[in-house]
Parts: C-alpha cells; sequence; structure tokens
C-alpha cells in the first residue's frame, strides 16, 4: 500500500494546512466511496493534475485515532444504520503526526447535510472514561454522563483540494477497530480505501467523481463507526442490516477486478 501511494505523490501540487481551510466545509454534503487498494494507482494518476495534496512538514501521508462515544443501549449507532435524519455522532480524534486533538459533534440533518463542530482538547488516556466538554451539552441532545467509550479506530489518510477549492477529497486506508465496552477485539479492513468528497454542494458531479465513475467506483454510505461496532460485536442490535455491506468488502478484498460494487446506507 505504501509503495502505490509514494509512486503517485510527486504529480500533485501541495497544499499547505492555511491554504486547505479555505475548504473547511463544515457545513457540508458528504459522499464516499469504497474500493480496493489496487484500483487507487490509476484513480489518482487520472486526477493529480486537477488537485493539491496536503503537505506538512514535507509529509503526505497523516496517522490518525478515533474514540467514539455512544449510549449504553449505542442509540447513535442504532440512529445511524436505521438510516434516521437527524442523528448525531461523538468522537474524540487525534492527530498523531501534530499531537493536536480535538473533541467532535457531527449532525445529519434531514435535508442529507452534515454539520460539524469541534473543540481542542487533550485525547483520553486509558483510564479516562467520561465526557465533561461544554460541547456536548451545546450541541448534544445526550447527557455527558449517559455517554461512554464504544470503539477505537486507527487509519492513515492522504487529502486532496480540487484546484477550484470547491471539494475536498480524503482517502483513507490501514483501517483498524478496536472494541471498547468487553473484551476489546480488534478488526481491520485489509486492503480496503474509503474515499469521501466533502463539498458544499448536494449532487455535485465534477473532478473525481467523474473519475470514480469511469472506473466504474459507485457512490454509497459507509460508517466507520458502524463498521467497526458491526465486525467487534460491539452491539449486536441491528447489525444484521450491515450484513450485506461486509460481505460485499469481503467480496472486494478477495476479487479486486471487479469494481462495480456500491453501498447504500
Amino acid at each position: 500500500m505504501n509503495s502505490i501511494l509514494k509512486d503517485n505523490f510527486t504529480g500533485f501540487s501541495p497544499i499547505s494546512l492555511k491554504e486547505m481551510d479555505k475548504v473547511a466545509f463544515y457545513h457540508r454534503v458528504d459522499t464516499k466511496f469504497v474500493l480496493h487498494e489496487n484500483q487507487l494507482d490509476s484513480l489518482l494518476r487520472d486526477i493529480d493534475k486537477d488537485y493539491f495534496m496536503l503537505e506538512m512538514e514535507n509529509k503526505r501521508c497523516f496517522s490518525y485515532s478515533t474514540i467514539y462515544y455512544d449510549t449504553p443501549e449505542t442509540k447513535m449507532y442504532i440512529d445511524h444504520i436505521r438510516g434516521k435524519r437527524n442523528r448525531y455522532k461523538i468522537r474524540h480524534r487525534r492527530y498523531n503526526d501534530s499531537g493536536l486533538s480535538f473533541i467532535e459533534v457531527k449532525f445529519k440533518n434531514n435535508k442529507g447535510k452534515t454539520f460539524k463542530w469541534r473543540e481542542e482538547e487533550a485525547f483520553p488516556g486509558k483510564k479516562t472514561t467520561t465526557l465533561s466538554n461544554p460541547l456536548i451539552s451545546k450541541r448534544l441532545p445526550y447527557t455527558a454522563e449517559s455517554l461512554k467509550p464504544v470503539l477505537k479506530t486507527k487509519f492513515r489518510r492522504i487529502t486532496l483540494v480540487d484546484k477550484y477549492f470547491t471539494q475536498r477529497v480524503t482517502i483513507d486506508f490501514g483501517i483498524e477497530f478496536k472494541e471498547l465496552v468487553n473484551d476489546q477485539k480488534t478488526e481491520s479492513l485489509s486492503n480496503i480505501i474509503i474515499i469521501e468528497i466533502k463539498s458544499d454542494k448536494i449532487n455535485s458531479k465534477n473532478g473525481i467523481q467523474k473519475t470514480l465513475k469511469k472506473h466504474k467506483i459507485n457512490a454509497g454510505g459507509f460508517s466507520k463507526y458502524c463498521m467497526g461496532v458491526a465486525l467487534t460485536n460491539t452491539c449486536t442490535k441491528k447489525s444484521g442490516a450491515l450484513k450485506p455491506k461486509i460481505l460485499k468488502i469481503h467480496k472486494i478484498q478477495k476479487n479486486a477486478l471487479k469494481h462495480t460494487f456500491s453501498y447504500s446506507e
């Protein structure tokens, strides 16, 4: 995987984190795609003249750690896999390369737009099990006392910005899950790439969307949180709803030549 990415870095002009702030899109539309890592090589070569790639201190690939929280009944997880609109997600995210970390609240409304709020806060240690940030009471319909750590994820990411500054694209790989409720079971999505396009417009089909269509890679819903919960058996409620997605991921892993899988919420 690393050699695939390294070979494709040189065609992209760099962009700084400050410059990338122009496309922060805290109120945005997200579109996701799932593919095998073997499909990424030709995809990146097709778009390297149309996008910048985030670069910090001569690095273009960055490591993230995230802890997700939920109620004892995993209500946010269940709301998500039921496709409920006006749903929430809360997490601590650490940018491992910089050491910065934030508590983040995400809200998806009934029009398909995602809103995100965050505040800088130290990443919790092994013994930290409670939340106290005022962002929770301000933005969530849950109390801090009712939330517990459910899942930890690790992944690596490269970030692209189109040269018109209309969209931001994240490409995640090396995704690992660790269950935090019971026996701390671990799982991973080996050879799987998650591409997410963030834009302030609904149904935007410019830039990378055209290239994904050319490669027969279809858009659809995918949540790292929900997939991690299902794969690690953190919650058995409604987990069968994700079985088709899990089977399709396994199929992609076994046969990278078939590029026509699509996902839906």
